[in-house]
Order: C-alpha cells, then sequence, then structure tokens
C-alpha cells in the first residue's frame, strides 16, 4: 500500500475524535446550557425558533458524536478494519447532515405555515 494512503487513513481516523467531540459539545450546549445558538445546520446557519427545535437537534448531535466516538473506539481496542470502520465513520456523518437537513426543512415550513 502506499505511503500516502496511510497516511490519509491516519489522517481521517485522528480527524473522527475531534467531530464526534464537537458533534457531543454541541448537544451539551444545548442540553444543559440552553444556549440555542447551537441549534443550528451543518453549516453553522441558525434554525429560527431554536427552543422549538432544540431537542431534534441535540440528539443528532448526541447520537452523531456518540456513534463517531464508539467507531474510534472500537478501532482503537478491537481493530476493526478499515473498510468496516471507514464505511460506519461515513454512514454516521452523512447520517447526521441529512437528519439535520430534515430539521431545517421543517423548521422553514414551519415558519411559513399559518
Amino acid at each position: 500500500m502506499d505511503d500516502w494512503f496511510v497516511w490519509l487513513a491516519r489522517l481521517m481516523f485522528v480527524g473522527i475524535f475531534p467531530l464526534g467531540i464537537g458533534m457531543l459539545f454541541r448537544a451539551w450546549k444545548i442540553g444543559a446550557r440552553e444556549d440555542y445558538r447551537y441549534v443550528a445546520d451543518w453549516r453553522g446557519r441558525l434554525i429560527e425558533d431554536g427552543k422549538r427545535w432544540a431537542y431534534p437537534v441535540m440528539g443528532i448531535n448526541g447520537a452523531g458524536g456518540a456513534g463517531l466516538l464508539l467507531v474510534g473506539i472500537l478501532v482503537l481496542l478491537v481493530g476493526l478494519p478499515f473498510a468496516l470502520w471507514s464505511g460506519a465513520t461515513a454512514l454516521i456523518i452523512w447520517s447526521y447532515y441529512f437528519a439535520l437537513q430534515l430539521v431545517v426543512q421543517r423548521a422553514r415550513r414551519a415558519q411559513t405555515s399559518p
């Protein structure tokens, strides 16, 4: 295997931890601190009526962060193969993205309806 690919895989693996910790941080700020600035989409754009949408966004962030950290820990403890942990990580990240998109679309729809 080429050296650049090995280093790229290592970089991707190390990136799991800051992503997971960041997601858990957002969930904690929403749930424990009631800081609705973190009720936002994946780009950081605020969702209107953040208090109403706080729990779904907190749940999405909590589940995504816990899932990413679980994958990272399983790689360290059990030695998950590359195809398995990279696929699981991709599934978690894409699910996170689409779940937040659903919340954003529902928030927009709720804002425009009477």
